[in-house]
């Protein structure tokens, strides 16, 4: 068998086992949060490495979302911890992104986030500079998962986006603890926290607008 065939083999089967492991968590436990908690605080001193392996699979796997998790360990955690937990998790995570994106190329990418979303982040990441990408990482580290893959797919050295990656997520994460640590009640404090990062999206898109159009 063709060297690059087993390397793909070896790549999709854990990747549709993820997916279908992800899907069943998301139907199961996406919609009651509580339920989340409780599935998480079961696994006792494992809770940690449970979330790693989850989220692990939520972030490669782009489009099924991870946020859930992320509120379920604010619930069980004080948002220091749990912020700080998910900070180390999703930052080499989004890195292996950029490398799959950058080993394998646009059709496998295309098949992991689909067609239509590699479409919408391209137009985002096309003609990315480093200014540009440190709007987005900054304004815009929600939807980073995606973002990873498609800047994978330009030019940008794997150095300078681990650097930005790195430094990039610090700003989201303080401004995320400060608004949770604002509010006794975690469910008002995530939705301020949503609404925030609704407005920081449009703020980094117009940003990025006007630096396209400066180039141009």
């Amino acid at each position: 068998m063709d060297k690059k065939v087993k390397s793909l083999l070896l790549l999709t089967l854990p990747i549709i086992l993820a997916i279908l492991i992800s899907i069943a968590l998301q139907y199961t436990f996406l919609t009651q949060p509580d339920k989340v908690t409780a599935w998480l605080s079961q696994f006792g001193p494992f809770v940690i490495l449970v979330y790693i392996i989850v989220q692990s699979i939520t972030i490669i796997i782009a489009p099924l979302g991870g946020f859930f998790l992320q509120v379920a360990l604010i619930a069980l955690y004080k948002p220091a911890i749990a912020l700080t937990l998910v900070y180390l998790v999703v930052t080499p995570l989004y890195m292996v992104n950029f490398y799959i994106a950058r080993r394998f190329g646009r059709p496998l990418v295309a098949k992991i986030v689909g067609k239509n979303a590699l479409a919408q982040i391209d137009r985002l990441a096309k003609n990315a500079g480093v200014l540009t990408l440190v709007i987005l990482k900054v304004f815009q580290g929600g939807i980073f998962d995606y973002l990873s893959y498609a800047i994978g797919l330009t030019q940008i050295p794997f150095k300078t986006f681990a650097i930005v990656n790195i430094v990039g997520g610090i700003p989201g994460t303080l401004v995320s603890y400060y608004i949770l640590t604002r509010f006794s009640n975690l469910t008002e404090g995530i939705i301020v926290l949503i609404a925030t990062a609704y407005i920081l999206g449009i703020f980094a898109l117009l940003i990025n607008h006007q630096i396209k159009k400066h180039r141009a």
